[in-house]
């Protein structure tokens, strides 16, 4: 049965190397669903930017980080049907087309040569630049358009039988060469004044030539043509001939690997080949090509990226950097890994599997194999274990399960020896790869501790520990202590301690010869755990299967120093648990995440990841192993970890405004060409598409934007696109950050200055205008009002002065009648010299009460010679006996200062007719002018007489005069609050002071 196996595992490696370690390339199928415009692709081309244009049946599509802008005969091309792109020196983009000529584009409007255009035939096949033309491939020969002036020149075709078709071509020694489908290899002399085609080599049926270095690969029917450029030169037209099917185009990449597109027209034998040592290798199925129609192929060095196009399913993207190499290893289900120096043993469903340094197997331990020793085993009658008997709930061993029905659990490397966990029993394999022992036990989890001795854990029946695993002697520790490890899934050694950790019952740790429980001895609450490792600084690393991630340093003291929260992480399951440099490797159901400084990487199927539901995992050096269900990865940690690429630009490639897109005279090479976008107020919804550039992986990026720095960042999202919805007026400076999920980086852009004028009632002209408006109102108004206001004070004053003169009036008639009721006193006394002096100085009195009634106000002077002439009339009543004194301020401008007219002489009637009677003994009147000041004058009328208070009459006499005084004042100076005082002394006179604004 071995010698069987290994001739199986001999012929197989022989005949079959890539069956037993086949790699997997992470590749991408782009097809109309992503916004191809057409599945049949009939062109690839990388543009001197390493953008990707796709020429297609129904179109030309350029393909940046995952999208597509599309062209077709609306946009201005010549033809849908594209069949060859290239670039001139230029930059201008030419398509060649299968019915409509040559498109030439300069980033914003087309140019179209066909027959009408002096083009020898508008069915194209191939243009390729050379210096400042561009050579054309017909069906009936070769056209040159000057790439500055389009100007079309058509060499002359050699004698053919069928149709010129000039397939393909390439330049050799600073000239140009050109092959036919049916007659061969030319070369186009331009030495002279005109081009001429000059015969090279005649062969039959040339499909594509690709010149690499020296080698000239040539595509024939079924096979491949490979010469030597110099010896075709010389004459020569031997070849090797190789291969199968059709090859239409080939690409070198930076390995010197060469690729071939290849259809067989009418055989099923397309597909990816590589080209080595002179054969054609099928390469699909490792690449992810399922498409056998295949035409183009190209190579993006900068992104080491191999884009294959179909003729039914789209574009493939392949990346080759091989970052992330996925084994096939026929389908098995990996378990464990472990190594010894460069060997690696893979644990798996079907035995065990070594490789030596170069990963080539060097040897297998079947199923069978192990099963052998077993049995081997039990018939030398070695049955010691096979029933432990000390712990009722033991699990025993049932030796009568079959090879097919052996599962592994895991391998555990201790010295050169690995022990091998089964449920048949377990395993030791020494270094040479040979079961060398078997012990009859059953355990789900072994190990052993930092001092050399075996752990082997019991289900539901606590711990053994042995001290000399080959002797079986032990010590079993009761489930029932508080320290024994239970229901523990992985066992760590890290310096001088072992850790056992529990999915129920928290860490334990081994020192000393004694267990300990964190969680029973409090020092840790934590129960479920799931992984476990440690970085190099020598802290542990834990994890439970749905929760946080906790960092610890357990070296002195237990202490947690970080917590990674499960929100941090990319995925719900956390399936494997490893610690890289400064990196910390977290792999879930959608990944690895890399965790470094609070910062998370994924690292998933666009990098290569296909199957994330990993079984287990291991570092050995600077690679990472991981094990699935159907092979392994090995991952270059390394180039993992290093600092990638993120996006370098952002570009706006499409704007509607209010739902209506912007003219395409804005764009140039589907960009809009401006950093700034000025609008009307009324369009100010805006629906804007972004590319991200300079990034490998689009679907790993994530974008938030802000209209304004001072503003918060809106969520983030995965789309291209931003719609801004009814913004006000005022000026917009728009950006985007862009979180690099594979780079870990968050990098902002300013993508678009939006300014949106204001409406004209918000514009400086228009609100100046409104101010000037409003304030020319204003001032009509004010302007009106105080007209008004002028008019109302000339008509209240002529309504003063007519009542100040009704008042007068009054005043004049009552004077008189006091005046008659003296005369005729007179008369009645037969006294008719006083009579006639009277009336005299009477008429003289009326003369100046004439005069002084006109006016409004008058003199101090003009007052004072007023009251001197009235005072000496009502004296000679009392036979001049009532002295009168008349005192004046020095400060008083008698001459100048005014007081109204008649003011004091009423108040000075009153003492006449109610102070003095024929009995008082000195009668005495003083009236006083001072200035209190400047503009305040003070009058005062002093009696010694009795006050009106004594006066019989006060009770039903009030002065008429007094009341019209005080009437004028309120009239004249309305702003002198109570003008007018009497003060009464008990029987001794009254005092009248008068304070007036002059």
């Amino acid at each position: 049965m071995r010698f069987l196996n290994k001739l199986i595992l001999f012929f197989s490696l022989l005949f079959f190397p890539n069956l037993i370690l086949g790699q997997y390339f992470p590749s991408k199928n782009y097809s109309t669903a992503d916004g191809l415009p057409n599945n049949a692709v009939r062109s690839l081309f990388l543009d001197s930017k390493n953008i990707l244009w796709i020429g297609t049946e129904n179109g030309v599509s350029r393909m940046e980080n995952g999208s597509f802008s599309n062209l077709d005969e609306t946009d201005g091309l010549g033809h849908n049907s594209c069949w060859d792109i290239n670039q001139d020196r230029n930059g201008n983009m030419w398509f060649a087309s299968y019915g409509g000529g040559i498109s030439k584009f300069d980033g914003k409007k087309f140019t179209v040569f066909t027959t009408k255009n002096g083009l020898l035939a508008d069915k194209t096949r191939k243009v390729f630049p050379f210096k400042n033309k561009m050579y054309v491939g017909t069906e009936q020969g070769v056209s040159i358009i000057d790439i500055n002036t389009n100007k079309v020149v058509t060499p002359k075709v050699p004698p053919h039988k069928e149709d010129f078709i000039s397939i393909s071509f390439f330049e050799y020694k600073d000239e140009v060469y050109f092959a036919t489908i049916f007659d061969g290899l030319f070369k186009i002399d331009e030495s002279g004044s005109s081009p001429k085609i000059i015969p090279i080599f005649l062969h039959k049926n040339t499909y594509e030539v690709a010149l690499f270095g020296s080698t000239l690969y040539s595509s024939n029917e079924g096979f491949i043509d490979k010469f030597f450029i110099n010896d075709i030169l010389k004459g020569k037209s031997s070849s090797v001939k190789f291969g199968k099917s059709m090859v239409w185009q080939y690409a070198k990449d930076k390995r010197n690997s060469i690729f071939a597109a290849a259809w067989g027209v009418y055989k099923p034998d397309g597909g990816l080949y590589k080209v080595e040592n002179d054969k054609m290798l099928d390469v699909s199925e490792f690449y992810g090509i399922d498409s056998k129609i295949l035409l183009n192929v190209v190579y993006d060095k900068s992104k080491d990226i191999l884009y294959v196009g179909s003729n039914d399913k789209g574009i493939y993207e392949v990346r080759l950097d091989k970052i992330i190499d996925y084994n096939l290893f026929d389908s098995k289900s990996v378990i464990d890994f472990e190594n010894l120096e460069k060997q690696k043993l893979i644990l798996h469903n079907r035995g065990l599997t070594i490789l030596d340094s170069n990963k080539k197997i060097s040897k297998i331990i079947s199923l069978e194999d192990f099963k052998n020793f077993e049995v081997n085993f039990l018939k030398k009658g070695n049955k010691v274990g096979t029933k432990q008997g000390i712990e009722s709930r033991d699990f025993e061993l049932d030796f009568t399960i079959p090879a097919s029905g052996i599962e592994f659990y895991e391998i555990v490397k201790n010295n050169n020896s690995f022990w091998i966990g089964s449920n048949i029993g377990i395993f030791e394999i020494n270094s040479l790869g040979n079961i060398i022992n078997y012990l009859p036990k059953h355990s789900l989890k072994i190990g052993f501790t930092y001092d050399g001795k075996f752990i082997e854990t019991i289900t539901y029946a606590g711990t053994r520990l042995y001290d000399n695993v080959h002797s079986l002697v032990n010590k079993h520790f009761s489930k029932f202590e508080k320290n024994t490890p239970q229901y523990i899934v992985k066992i760590l050694t890290n310096k001088d301690k072992t850790y056992l950790l529990s999915v129920f019952n928290g860490l334990y740790v081994y020192k000393n010869n004694q267990f300990h429980s964190y969680l029973a001895e409090k020092i840790w609450k934590e129960k479920k755990f799931k992984h476990i490792t440690s970085n190099n600084k020598g802290q542990l690393i834990l994890a439970a299967e749905f929760g946080n991630v906790f960092i610890v340093d357990d070296s002195k003291a237990f202490k947690i120093l970080k917590t990674i929260s499960k929100k941090e992480i990319v995925g719900n399951t956390i399936l494997f648990l490893e610690s890289y440099k400064d990196f910390i490797l977290i792999g879930t159901e959608k990944g690895i995440n890399l965790y470094k400084d609070g910062v998370v990487r994924l690292i998933d199927n666009e990098q290569g990841l296909k199957d994330a539901t990993v079984t287990t995992s291991r570092i050995f050096d600077n690679q990472l192993w991981l094990g699935t269900k159907k092979g392994y990865y090995i991952i270059d940690l390394n180039r993992l970890t290093a600092p990638q690429m993120t996006v370098s630009e952002i570009a706006v490639s499409s704007i509607a405004i209010n739902n209506i897109p912007i003219s395409s005279g804005n764009y140039k090479w589907f960009r809009f060409n401006s950093k700034e976008l000025i609008c009307d107020y009324k369009d100010n919804s805006f629906s804007i598409d972004f590319i991200p550039k300079g990034h490998a992986f689009p679907n790993k990026l994530k974008f938030r934007y802000r209209l304004k720095s001072t503003n918060r960042w809106s969520p983030y999202s995965e789309k291209t696109n931003l719609f801004l919805p009814y913004l006000p007026y005022g000026t917009y400076n728009l950006e985007i950050e862009v979180f690099d999920s594979n780079a870990g980086k968050a990098t902002i852009f300013k993508l678009l200055k939006i300014q949106i004028k204001s409406p004209f009632w918000m514009t400086w002209w228009f609100i100046a205008l409104v101010v000037l408006v409003v304030f020319n109102v204003l001032v009509y108004l004010i302007f009106k009002s105080k007209k008004k206001s002028r008019e109302k004070a000339v008509i209240q004053k002529r309504i003063a002065e007519t009542k100040l003169e009704a008042l007068l009036s009054q005043m004049n008639p009552h004077f008189t009648f006091n005046a008659m009721n003296a005369i005729q006193d007179y008369i009645i006394s037969n006294d008719i010299d006083n009579s006639l002096k009277y009336i005299g100085e009477f008429a003289q009195l009326i003369r100046k009460t004439l005069e002084n009634s006109s006016k409004q106000t008058i003199t101090i002077e003009e007052e004072v010679e007023y009251l001197k002439s009235y005072i000496s009339i009502e004296n000679m009543r009392f036979d001049n006996r009532i002295v009168t004194e008349f005192h004046i301020d020095d400060n008083v401008d008698v001459y100048h200062s005014k007081i109204p007219t008649m003011l004091l002489q009423p108040f000075v009637e009153n003492v006449f007719v109610h102070a003095f009677n024929a009995l008082h003994p000195a009668p005495k009147l003083t009236i006083s002018f001072e200035m209190l000041s400047k503009n305040v004058l003070e009058c005062k009328i002093i009696d010694n007489g009795m006050n009106l208070k004594a006066s019989k009459k006060s009770k039903i006499h009030q002065s008429k005069g007094i009341q019209l005084t005080k009437e004028r004042l309120s009239l004249l100076q309305n702003s002198n609050v109570n003008p007018i005082d009497i003060q009464f002394t008990e029987n001794n006179g009254t005092t009248v002071t008068i304070r007036l604004t002059v």
